[in-house]
């Protein structure tokens, strides 16, 4: 990693609704096989930060270079060959088999007659072992547990083949089982395919042992930036949180690990 030059900049990002801003002034940098997790209250801009890294939003301003190229002048087709997005679990349900939402994937890649090439169908088949729904591919989404969607929606999101990879809460919603299993498939991807995964978050301690570095947002803005064991404080929690925890370091794996104090406790 050292001297590798920056996959992902942003400097000066700003970007919200209508008249208003939600984020102010952002600034991190992403190197290829990097693990970043933004956290933060609700309403901090968690979702319109990994929003507007893909160009998603019309009230923006600042610079986003992927690849050195500017974010904001490239079409959607050509953000969709470098950047696959993991949205937050819906409870839509949609009238076609899980093979069929993962090929979706591959839509920047395909012409307007063609329809799915036998590299589309490689790449699927390989991604949907990765991601251990190969079994569920007949069945439509409707019948899935959500863990299952998570891994198919993330399934979707690997067909892209893209370096980059954003996801908005992909614990939501889902029991510790089914946390973990999703987080230990993007810690693989990491390690053995060198992919860079940007993903919003709240869980703190099921973050912690996965990400490199942690960003914390306070009111739109960057409250800080580093790695867990530095970052995670009793201090830093309370500014950006508002409540007041115990923190010890986890006998396994030495890393920080955070406890709520009960306001009836303290």
């Amino acid at each position: 990693m050292v001297g590798q030059m920056a996959l992902f900049e942003v400097s000066g990002l700003s970007a919200g609704y209508d008249k208003e801003y939600v984020i102010a002034d952002i600034a991190f940098s992403l190197r290829r096989g990097d693990f970043l997790t933004v956290m933060g209250c609700n309403g901090s801009g968690k979702s319109t930060l990994i929003k507007s890294l893909q160009g998603m939003l019309a009230k923006v301003s600042g610079t986003v270079l992927m690849e050195k190229s500017n974010l904001f002048e490239l079409n959607s087709r050509q953000i969709a060959k470098s950047i696959a997005y993991v949205p937050q679990m819906s409870d839509l349900s949609f009238d076609f088999s899980v093979k069929e939402i993962i090929e979706m994937g591959r839509y920047s890649y395909q012409r307007r007659i063609g329809g799915v090439t036998s590299k589309d169908s490689r790449i699927v088949n390989e991604v949907m072992e990765k991601t251990d729904t190969d079994h569920l591919q007949n069945k439509n989404l409707g019948q899935l547990s959500g863990g299952e969607r998570q891994r198919v929606f993330l399934a979707r999101a690997l067909a892209q083949d893209t370096p980059l990879l954003f996801l908005d809460e992909p614990s939501s919603h889902l029991d510790i089982k089914y946390q973990i299993e999703i987080y230990e498939i993007l810690k693989r991807l990491q390690n053995e395919s060198d992919k860079t995964v940007l993903a919003a978050e709240h869980n703190i301690n099921l973050a912690i042992p996965y990400t490199q570095r942690i960003l914390f947002l306070k009111k739109g803005r960057v409250h800080s930036l580093g790695p867990a064991e530095k970052l995670v404080t009793e201090e830093t929690i309370r500014e950006v949180f508002e409540v007041d925890v115990d923190i010890r370091k986890n006998p396994r794996t030495n890393l920080p690990e955070i406890s709520l104090i009960p306001p009836s406790d303290r």
